[in-house]
């Protein structure tokens, strides 16, 4: 029965997206056998990636630095663990019910064992990679033609700029190809100049490039020192000798910290860090969530200001973000 990109699109935002775009499976030609979603699905022709915006109001108590659980919760978990699942879930019994066979590919599926997505051949000599293969949401999202990677290694959507949080599907369906949006980064380095963390480099570029479909510039990230903003370790919910610690190793290098201590281990950062911050540990007890409690103040908040200021979004509120 066919089924055209105009019906998955109606259906998914029916089924609640605030954004939704189609890429080619051809688009992933170059992607490396832990990335192909020809890994997952052999016949699959199209991938679909789906969105939920991010309520700007759920960035406001983090914006004044009085209510963090808007975005901990509504923005981050509340999407990730109901919202996004039903909707993929939804979405593919639609187009299975076409006849062409759909996966969900999920959020956070790529925690499950460590040893995901590592290439290796199986036993028959197959050039297959080692179970679970998983997509990177961010690259597939370019190539599905939601948005623009930018600098920050966020996503930029033309009505959301880096506001929503985005899922995957993989389907057989041959569905016609969105095309690849560019030009809403325009590189101001505000992302960088804001990041909490100093996470973010412009002179450590770590770009993708894919070779006639889409060039993705993006400044390179110390994950490190990333994650340890977003547990909160720079939050007001950090006590006191965890904020020291978590500063000593942003203001040192990706092997030793400020005072020229080799940098701990991730094992280390846990048990001194994360472990120690209330808000986090319940947020990954009871919500099944990492906190987001950094809510991207450089990679996010800030750029969510410089692009409505510029007027690059096409989504219009009464009031600025941020005022000047």
């Amino acid at each position: 029965m066919p089924l055209t990109s105009k019906e998955v699109k109606d259906a998914a935002r029916g089924f609640g997206a605030d954004v939704v775009g189609i890429g080619s499976v051809n688009r992933w030609n170059s992607a490396p056998a832990e990335r192909d979603p020809r890994m997952i699905m052999p016949r699959a022709k199209s991938v679909i990636c789906v969105g939920f915006r991010v309520h700007r109001g759920d960035w406001r108590g983090v914006e004044e630095g009085t209510y963090y659980a808007g975005y901990t919760l509504t923005g981050f978990a509340d999407i990730n663990n109901h919202a996004a699942p039903m909707l993929q879930r939804r979405l593919a019994s639609f187009i299975e019910d076409r006849g062409f066979e759909t996966a969900a590919v999920l959020h956070d599926g790529a925690w499950l064992g460590q040893e995901s997505g590592r290439a290796a051949k199986r036993p028959n000599g197959a050039d297959k990679p080692k179970p679970d293969v998983f997509l990177n949401v961010r690259i597939s999202a370019a190539l599905c033609g939601v948005g623009e990677i930018g600098l920050s290694r966020v996503v930029l959507t033309p009505e959301f700029g880096p506001a929503q949080r985005l899922y995957l599907l993989v389907t057989e369906a041959e569905l016609e190809p969105d095309p690849i949006i560019t030009g809403i980064c325009d590189g101001c380095g505000e992302c960088i100049r804001r990041c909490p963390a100093r996470a973010l480099a412009r002179e450590k570029s770590d770009d993708v490039i894919v070779p006639g479909v889409a060039e993705i510039r993006r400044a390179g990230l110390d994950v490190t020192k990333c994650s340890l903003a977003h547990c909160g370790a720079l939050s007001p919910f950090a006590p006191e000798d965890v904020r020291e610690y978590t500063l000593d190793i942003i203001g040192g290098t990706e092997t030793h910290t400020a005072s020229g201590a080799p940098r701990p281990t991730r094992e280390e950062i846990a048990a001194n860090v994360t472990d120690k911050i209330p808000y986090a540990r319940n947020m990954r007890e009871y919500f099944q969530s990492p906190p987001g409690l950094c809510a991207g103040e450089g990679c996010q908040r800030a750029c969510l200001a410089h692009l409505e200021a510029c007027g690059k979004l096409t989504r219009r509120f009464a009031h600025p973000f941020r005022e000047k």
